[in-house]
């Protein structure tokens, strides 16, 4: 009951600060301090896969990792993957091994790419990020109630054994829901097709994370919010979304564009 109600706490002072952040903060600093949250997430997933490839060294490769989020999120997507693909070569030439490149790219790309799309999304409207967080906030929620009362029949019970398919299609169905009506109140009556994917995606982002997580037998990405584990554990069906939404209104922009 203690740690419900820690997480409870936690969970609604973070919800605060995102929503303030997006409210009131520049774009500018927004996506600053995505740059921030994009290299601690960087961290959190090499410090992940260094306890099977000792030697990934997380902080010179989250130092990286912010230097790639700022390029992606303020100069150009480009220059992001030449700074990735140039470490993961110095990396991998320094253990001889490609298992240490291979590993160092997915960290930069996730982290640099999927959390960085956050930023994109506050600069194409801020108010998508509002119809983003109710969905994967309700989502979250839904499922969690739905899986408690009703789970019967494990989802993917080797990578998330407690998540289970009325969960997840409850928790769909409230996301879809929650979501439209939020974009409706907002007038953003495009949003419906990315928050009928993202309610998809997002879940598929949960499995993902969880699926490092196992495999190097890990239940949390790190101990850094009480009560929640780390930030990916926290963002890692955000991020998936946010991307969902990111490409979505970037092909319909080049589609304008063209036609």
């Amino acid at each position: 009951m203690e740690d419900l109600f820690k997480r409870l706490i936690t969970g609604i002072i973070l919800a605060a600060i995102a929503i303030g952040a997006v409210i009131y903060l520049p774009n500018g600093v927004f996506k600053f301090g995505i740059a921030i949250l994009s290299t601690i997430a960087i961290w959190e997933v090499v410090n992940l896969l260094d306890k099977k490839y000792p030697g990934l060294e997380p902080i010179k490769t989250s130092i990286v990792g912010f230097f790639a989020s700022i390029s992606a999120l303020f100069l150009s997507p480009f220059l992001a993957l030449l700074i990735i693909f140039l470490y993961g070569f110095y990396l991998g030439h320094k253990q001889y091994n490609i298992s240490y490149l291979t590993a160092s790219v997915f960290s930069l790309i996730y982290g640099a790419f999927f959390v960085s799309s956050i930023g994109l999304l506050h600069q194409i409207n801020k108010d998508l990020l509002f119809v983003l967080f109710a969905t994967i906030w309700s989502e979250d929620i839904i499922a969690y109630l739905v899986g408690k009362t009703l789970g019967k029949n494990k989802l993917a019970p080797r990578l998330s054994p407690k998540k289970t398919w009325e969960g997840a299609i409850g928790g769909f169905l409230g996301a879809v829901i929650i979501g439209g009506i939020t974009a409706y109140m907002l007038k953003i009556y495009d949003a419906y097709i990315p928050i009928f994917a993202a309610a998809i995606l997002g879940q598929i982002g949960d499995l993902f994370e969880s699926f490092i997580k196992r495999q190097v037998g890990e239940k949390d990405s790190s101990n850094l919010i009480p009560g929640h584990g780390g930030v990916l554990d926290r963002i890692d069906a955000l991020v998936f979304a946010s991307v969902v939404f990111v490409t979505y209104y970037h092909v319909k922009f080049v589609i304008s564009l063209t036609f």
